[in-house]
């Protein structure tokens, strides 16, 4: 497994990264650790001379390299394969560069949430690569002492081609001792809302698909998709939510929101966003 993991030395990077160092272990996986410095695109192409004399952006890439290094030392220490993916410019435009000569299977990604006008309008690296990256996406918020994911939780908007990120969500946890795996769709009644018992039918044919898993289904109420599946993570103690990435339209995005960018923002267990592709 290729493991993604961009970084900017915050803490939140750094969390994302012992994750990954986790889950390269456990997948005998390669992480490739990406930094996109604030230094123009075509520093690394510019003459000797030019770099040299550039005391400002010799020393913001002298230190990103130097901080990148400091961090392979760790995963190499412990026997972990990892490659340093080192760029200037525009974070996201570059991403798509590394995505084009690696085929990563995986990005871990920390995030610290936002909140008002940000959470609707700019969003954070972690949302624009939630946004715009196709890849399956496992975000990172707080300290992850453990790799736990004994009580996974799949949220679904009961919909037919939700079914394959399921399968996928089943195959990334088919290394981990799953004993509780919940599958959810949340009740806001809204007024076009499916009856009752047509989600509950569709529910079955998620419970038939994880037929070699204790898996369960609810059908929970709650104002929003968003809250209920936090309070349902509280309430059952979920240690990872998996849910499917649904391409929206911009428009639609900052008028409704995203449930996926929501509940990265707000929820306190790793997320992984699994790919619509």
């Amino acid at each position: 497994m290729n493991i993604l993991v961009p970084t900017d030395f915050s803490d939140y990077a750094e969390r994302a990264f012992d994750v990954a160092c986790k889950l390269a272990k456990k997948f005998d996986g390669t992480l490739h650790l990406y930094h996109s410095a604030a230094i123009p695109d075509d520093w690394e192409k510019l003459p000797a001379e030019t770099r040299y004399k550039d005391e400002i952006n010799k020393s913001i890439a002298i230190a990103a390299r130097d901080k990148m290094k400091a961090i392979k030392h760790k995963a190499t220490q412990d026997g972990i394969p990892c490659e340093l993916r080192y760029t200037g410019g525009k974070f996201l435009k570059n991403i798509f560069e590394v995505l084009e000569e690696v085929d990563i299977d995986l990005i871990v990604i920390g995030s610290h949430g936002v909140s008002g006008k940000e959470e609707w309008l700019i969003g954070s690296n972690t949302q624009k690569v939630i946004r715009k990256v196709h890849k399956n996406v496992l975000v990172v918020k707080n300290q992850v002492e453990e790799l736990d994911f004994s009580k996974a939780l799949f949220a679904t908007g009961l919909h037919q081609e939700e079914q394959d990120s399921f399968r996928r969500f089943l195959e990334f946890l088919n290394p981990f001792n799953v004993q509780e795996l919940h599958v959810m769709a949340v009740d806001t009644s809204g007024y076009f809302s499916q009856p009752t018992f047509l989600m509950l039918e569709a529910l079955k044919d998620f419970r038939r698909i994880a037929a070699d898993y204790p898996c369960k289904t609810h059908f929970y109420s709650d104002y929003s998709v968003e809250s209920g599946i936090r309070h349902f993570t509280k309430e059952y103690d979920i240690k990872l939510i998996g849910i499917s990435n649904h391409n929206r339209k911009k428009l639609k995005r900052i008028f409704m929101g995203s449930n996926v960018e929501m509940l990265i923002n707000h929820a306190s267990v790793p997320v992984l966003s699994i790919d619509y592709n």
